[in-house]
């Protein structure tokens, strides 16, 4: 059995730390308050030079928003991942005590903001 070489799962964790930091907009500074570290971990996480713990990642992905397997490249990103945001989750749950027709309202806004954001995305690769 070919076993992944170590260095490039650091190298995932890595990517994925800094990566997710750049897609949330968080400095490494706001990052490290999430998560209760110092900004210094956070730089040394990024640069590779210090490895998380298991404690350390689980503060990170919640503070990322994400699943720890997504930060250690053992998934890609799932709806698990969209449930690991607290406000998410939180609607989620809500939505379940929902009628029919409560549903059904939320989904047409869900298609509209969909369409609102694809025609952004759209306008925005025009004048690109």
């Amino acid at each position: 059995m070919n076993k992944e070489p170590q260095e490039s799962k650091v190298d995932k964790v890595v990517s994925r730390i800094k990566m997710r930091r750049r897609e949330l907009k968080l400095t490494q500074t706001e990052l490290a308050k999430e998560a209760n570290l110092t900004p210094a971990a956070i730089s040394q996480f990024e640069s590779g030079t210090r490895k998380p713990s298991f404690k350390t990642l689980s503060s990170l992905s919640d503070a990322l928003k994400v699943t720890t397997d997504y930060l250690l490249g053992k998934a890609e990103k799932s709806h698990n991942d969209l449930l690991a945001d607290p406000k998410i989750n939180a609607m989620f749950k809500g939505m379940m005590k929902f009628t029919e027709k409560d549903k059904e309202t939320l989904y047409e806004f869900y298609e509209f903001l969909k369409t609102k954001a694809e025609s952004q995305t759209a306008s925005t690769e025009e004048t690109s």
